[in-house]
C-alpha cells in the first residue's frame, strides 16, 4: 500500500518527538531538519497503514477496537508482542491508580500532621 504524500504545507505533529528518538537511538543531539521531516513522513505513512488495516477488519463491525491492531500486526511478532505488554502495562497501572484513589477515599478525617506524631 503506497500513499501519495499530499500537497502544501504539512503541519508537523512529532518534531519534537522524533529529534529525541533520533538522539536515543544514536543519532546527533540536532539532526537536520530534513531527516527528521522525513522520519515523521515515514512514521504517519506507517500509523496511517496500521489505521487503515484495522479499520478494514473492522469492517462489518463498524468500530475499531484493539482486537482489530492485535489482527494487523498478526504477521510482526515482535511489534505484536510489544504492543501486548504496553496493554498490560496500562492496565496495571490503571489497577495501581484505583488502588490508591480507594486507600485515598478510605481516610478521609487524617491528616498529614497526625502521621509525624
Amino acid at each position: 500500500m503506497e500513499l501519495k504524500p499530499k500537497t502544501g504545507n504539512k503541519k508537523r505533529l512529532f518534531t519534537k518527538e522524533l529529534r529525541l528518538l533520533m538522539y536515543g537511538f544514536g543519532d546527533v543531539p540536532n539532526p537536520s531538519a530534513d531527516t527528521v521531516n522525513v522520519m515523521e513522513d515515514l512514521v504517519i505513512e506507517y500509523i496511517t497503514g496500521m489505521c487503515l488495516q484495522a479499520a478494514k477488519v473492522a469492517d462489518r463491525r463498524g468500530k475499531v477496537k484493539v482486537e482489530d491492531f492485535k489482527f494487523a500486526l498478526r504477521k510482526d511478532p515482535k511489534k505484536l508482542t510489544r504492543v501486548e505488554e504496553l496493554l498490560y502495562m496500562s492496565e496495571d497501572i490503571r489497577r495501581a491508580k484505583q488502588l490508591f484513589d480507594k486507600d485515598e477515599l478510605e481516610k478521609p478525617g487524617k491528616k498529614e500532621s497526625d502521621d509525624m506524631f
